[in-house]
């Protein structure tokens, strides 16, 4: 153990040693005082946290993989009660005059618009297989 804290920012005596993560997790280990190893405590925590909270948009990604992209938008304009951002799924190039819209979804941001895609997009893999066409750079489909 150090005599005094690691943290760049403090000169209060060492108290701890902790794990730190650099390259990967627990790779480091440094001496903090008492406030220090309670702030990273409190980062750490929020950070396992928040990191456990982020929903995973599986249809989405494997939308994305397939044949597809997402626009995102920002409709103040819109008076729709779900909010003003939109994620419209469109199948095939990159290329509005040929790509067909499949669904789209609403929210009050980014992360909410996201997630109502996501669920539209699980209601219409239910109906449409998202899997079999996929289209050549002139928008004809190919098998």
């Amino acid at each position: 153990m150090k005599e005094f804290c690691q943290n760049e920012h403090c000169e209060n005596p060492g108290a701890n040693v902790v794990p730190v993560s650099v390259e990967r997790a627990s790779d480091q280990r440094r001496t903090l005082c008492r406030p220090c190893e309670e702030a990273y405590t409190w980062g750490v925590q929020h950070g396992t946290l928040v990191a456990q909270v982020r929903p995973a948009l599986p249809r989405l990604t494997r939308f994305l993989k397939k044949d597809g992209f997402v626009i995102l938008s920002h409709n103040d304009h819109d008076p729709s009660a779900a909010g003003p951002f939109e994620a419209w799924a469109y199948r095939g190039p990159l290329d509005l005059r040929v790509a067909t819209p499949v669904t789209f979804g609403v929210g009050n941001g980014v992360q909410d618009a996201l997630d109502s895609l996501e669920a539209q997009l699980e209601a219409t893999c239910r109906h449409v297989d998202l899997r079999e066409e996929t289209h050549d750079l002139d928008g004809r489909a190919v098998s």
